[in-house]
């Protein structure tokens, strides 16, 4: 998007355009991907965070790392300039048409460049350092004409190695130290892992109702939705460790629609999506206010869904997710210590 700002003071200035930059069609894309991907995803992890049960203490975590990164991702994108060379100077020109900075190319001191490598495209970050101590950084990937800018900017400057490598190592280092970072993460998933809470009868509402719709659901994460006569809008599901301890085919077999079932479910949610007389959380009224997860379930006669053999099921899976949990914060770590030793000793 070529600024009419940047126009209108070229025009003012009545000096001779040498070179304008032309932005790619379609600059912008990874960027608002980027911004769209970090923001469902920290508030995706935000809605499994309770302030009430430890262990999702690293859902409110990652919620966090991934609104800096959607923040970090906007910054960028209105961060990228114009550029326009003019009577031996390089006019930077923001997004929203305002001319942020003046270089005399004479004081281009040296340059260095930088080859990026993505899944389907290549680019490459020019890097021009002035004598000021300044740096100006301009990414092929969002000019159309960035090789005539380079060869314009660096013609008769010298390509400066040593500080590419010194550059080298310094991203590696970064990548050490975000290697160590994840690693921690995954050791305090580890940790959460083995404070799964047992879930306890006070806490739950038992009720019955007659059944609207009983299904299997077969998904990468299958469930059993349950429709009830008196709450057609909600979706009472049985999945994950629940699920595990359900006894799946007596239950299909069993009970048809019209039987009555009573079911077991968090008291928050009953008193907040049945009777309604506690206000809904906050991912609930904005996300999964229709989704209610069951803890028990029995009929007049058979127990489909014991609360004992729930909490079996959570409890045994919790050593089996902090193995994995641990085995991977462990081997992020020594990479990334491995990463910075390697940095050190070079």
């Amino acid at each position: 998007m070529e600024s009419k700002a940047l126009n209108q003071i070229l025009k003012n200035k009545l000096t001779d355009i040498h070179l304008k930059s032309k932005k790619k069609t379609g600059y912008w894309k990874g960027h608002i991907l980027g911004i769209l991907f970090f923001l469902f995803i920290s508030i995706f992890s935000l809605t499994k965070y309770n302030p009430e049960n430890y262990s999702t203490n690293i859902c409110l975590i990652l919620s966090i790392i991934f609104l800096i990164g959607t923040l970090i991702c906007t910054y960028n994108l209105i961060s990228i300039k114009n550029y326009c060379i003019v009577n031996n100077k390089l006019l930077q020109v923001s997004s929203f048409g305002k001319t942020t900075k003046s270089y005399t190319i004479n004081d281009v001191e040296s340059w260095t460049e930088k080859q990026y490598k993505g899944k389907f495209d290549k680019w490459e970050m020019l890097t021009l350092h002035l004598t000021t101590g300044k740096k100006i950084k301009i990414c092929s990937d969002y000019y159309a004409n960035y090789y005539e800018i380079k060869n314009e900017i660096t013609k008769d400057k010298k390509r400066n190695l040593k500080i590419e490598e010194l550059i080298e190592k310094k991203i590696n280092f970064e990548v050490s130290i975000i290697f160590i970072i994840i690693g921690i993460l995954f050791f305090i998933g580890a940790n959460n892992a083995l404070k799964v809470k047992m879930i306890n009868s006070k806490d739950l509402i038992v009720f019955g109702d007659e059944i609207l719709n009983i299904k299997y659901i077969r998904k990468k994460h299958n469930s059993i939705s349950i429709k009830l006569k008196n709450s057609p809008d909600l979706d009472f599901y049985i999945s994950g460790n629940a699920l595990k301890a359900t006894f799946v085919k007596d239950l299909l077999n069993d009970i048809k629609q019209g039987d009555t079932l009573f079911i077991g479910i968090a008291k928050g949610d009953y008193l907040s999506k049945i009777v309604k007389t506690d206000s809904l959380s906050f991912s609930d009224k904005y996300f999964f206010n229709e989704n209610i997860s069951v803890e028990s379930v029995r009929s007049a006669t058979t127990d489909y869904l014991y609360l004992s053999e729930n909490n079996a099921s959570r409890f045994e899976d919790r050593y089996w997710n902090f193995g994995i949990f641990g085995v991977s914060g462990l081997f992020f770590i020594l990479l990334g210590i491995n990463g910075v030793r390697l940095n050190c000793k070079e």
